[in-house]
């Protein structure tokens, strides 16, 4: 695929400063990618810049859900509620294998508490309008235990369930930034935005290839801030250019809070849940626990973090409140000692004075000028399609009327609607392992075939590289080849999600990983030794802050 490998992002990058471009953005997480996507395919001529890798901010380290909206009930959003629902929908459409239904499991102490949940998502299914059968249900105490049967007792009077969907939040912005790229965008990763100056055309930027290729200056007519956590950073380039429509994006108050949420794994044998799980926290943060093949994870979000927001680690007293969280929920729940993997990553929410984080909209703003920058702050992971159909529609106010009309939200992303799926899983062969056949489609879409077709073609290329049953030398090479993949880390955090959920493992299988990466980009012994001590340090010291209580980020 145009500019999906290392030679084709060199080439995107060239071709970017070639020309005068229509939109450049800044940002390769989910809110930059839709919204790359969507201009392509209106027609724009669209060239993206990120940092680093794709999604290795905010946009892989989330809860990966596809939340409906029924949390945004509490803050009396109805039109969020309304939004979010119907993105649900178009996702399950656009990318049926990064939407899988899940129950979620709500637990009630009280009767009176079971009629006021069940009273509020019967209004959320009245706004949404969700399938049959994804429609709530009340269960009472007896159903709920067996139902999840390690759940305390003493103080249950019932619960009630609806639907949720899990997603690959790294590889739903990876997909979208590939069906941006098939439209037509320049999409390219670890390009460094230095300098935004005034141009004839609009505005000329710098960019530092933080591969080695030297600094380029790429032209547009409009620049969209699309930075997440990094916003106000981006922000500040803009202070040479004068006038704005609107609220500024010049002004110098900080546009963006940060929220630290943090995430703890356990084996599935040790947590045997098989719903999500709202946990008893005792300040009313939300925490739940969900179970995701061999492994569950606990999550807590919305505690205020100042700090890296690239590596923002963990906080003891995050860990000690969600083993609490779990340990007042369920019986025999997990201890510290449990943990395998961890993530945190942080939330860039739009301040307002006076809120806590919880309390906090998760509506996206969209600010205007000085001069030709359109930028987006805030908002949320199932509403990005949404959110960059409005960027988009300022963009086309900066630059003039859009080449063509086009509609995101019937168009697949890379791995094919169901249909697509369908079509491509019925004219490949199967693979003699049936399990590892069934991930590949799972996991990859319509790409699956392509993994599946080399493993026909080099039956060695199907096995396990390190011992992870879940990543094999075929997959490797496919990432190279079509997912840009250019680090260990991006390997094994974003395109593999192992690192996150089973770190020791993942240290384990560093070494044979890193020398298959080195074969097929290239890399010298140097290099390669580099990844692993760099991979192996950072991932550790995670995990052992995790165990230990040891504290790797500031609390609030």
């Amino acid at each position: 695929m145009r500019g999906f490998s290392r030679l084709g992002r060199r080439d995107s990058l060239e071709r970017a400063a070639e020309n005068i471009n229509d939109v450049l953005i800044v940002g390769g997480g989910i809110t930059g990618a839709g919204i790359a996507r969507e201009a392509a395919l209106r027609g724009f001529r669209v060239v993206l810049a990120e940092r680093g890798d794709f999604a290795s901010g905010t946009s892989s380290r989330s809860s990966k859900l596809i939340h409906g909206g029924v949390r945004y009930l509490q803050q009396g959003d109805i039109a969020l509620v309304r939004e979010a629902a119907r993105e649900r929908a178009v996702l399950r459409r656009i990318a049926p294998h990064l939407a899988t239904p899940a129950r979620m499991l709500l637990p009630a102490s009280r009767k009176s508490s079971l009629l006021k949940l069940g009273a509020g998502l019967w209004t959320f299914e009245r706004l949404a309008g969700p399938d049959e059968e994804d429609r709530h249900r009340s269960l009472d105490r007896r159903a709920t235990l067996d139902l999840e049967p390690r759940l305390r007792s003493g103080e249950l009077a019932g619960s009630v369930t609806f639907t949720e969907f899990i997603t690959s939040d790294s590889r739903l912005t990876l997909e979208t930034l590939q069906s941006a790229a098939g439209a037509g965008a320049d999409v390219i990763s670890y390009a460094e935005v230095t300098r935004i100056e005034s141009d004839p055309c609009g505005v000329q930027v710098s960019v530092r290839d933080r591969e080695g290729g030297g600094d380029l200056v790429i032209r547009a007519r409009c620049v969209v801030n699309a930075a997440g956590p990094w916003f106000d950073d981006v922000r500040g380039l803009f202070g040479g250019f004068a006038g704005s429509a609107g609220r500024s994006a010049s002004q110098a108050e900080s546009v963006v809070q940060l929220t630290r949420g943090i995430h703890l794994v356990v084996r599935r044998e040790r947590f045997p849940v098989s719903s999500i799980v709202v946990l008893r926290a005792p300040d009313g943060r939300s925490a739940f626990v969900v179970p995701r093949g061999e492994f569950a994870y606990i999550v807590t979000t919305d505690t205020e973090y100042v700090g890296d927001p690239a590596e923002p680690g963990l906080c003891a007293s995050d860990v000690e409140y969600l083993l609490e969280a779990a340990a007042a929920t369920f019986e025999d729940a997990p201890t510290a000692a449990d943990i395998v993997g961890t993530w945190s990553g942080v939330r860039p929410l739009l301040r307002q004075a006076g809120k806590k984080p919880s309390e906090i909209s998760r509506r996206d703003e969209i600010l205007t000028g000085p001069g030709p920058f359109v930028s987006i702050a805030g908002g949320k992971l199932t509403t990005y399609r949404r959110m960059a159909e409005r960027v988009v529609d300022r963009v086309r106010e900066v630059v003039g009327d859009q080449p063509r009309a086009a509609d995101s939200a019937t168009a697949p992303l890379a791995g094919g609607s169901a249909a697509d799926q369908a079509m491509a899983f019925t004219a490949a062969r199967r693979l003699d392992d049936p399990a590892l056949d069934s991930r590949l489609w799972a996991t990859y879409g319509t790409a699956a075939a392509n993994i599946v077709g080399r493993i026909q073609r080099e039956p060695s290329t199907a096995e396990p590289v390190g011992g992870l049953e879940c990543l094999t030398e075929a997959e490797i090479r496919h990432c190279v080849e079509n997912e840009m993949v250019l680090s260990l880390d991006d390997l094994l955090r974003r395109r593999s999600h192992i690192a996150m959920f089973d770190t020791d493992r993942s240290l384990g299988a560093a070494t044979a990983a890193a020398h298959c990466l080195a074969d097929c980009l290239g890399w010298d012994d140097e290099r390669t030794r580099t990844e692993v001590e760099g991979f192996i340090r950072a991932r550790a010291g995670d995990l052992g802050l995790a165990r230990t209580g040891t504290s790797g980020g500031e609390c609030s």
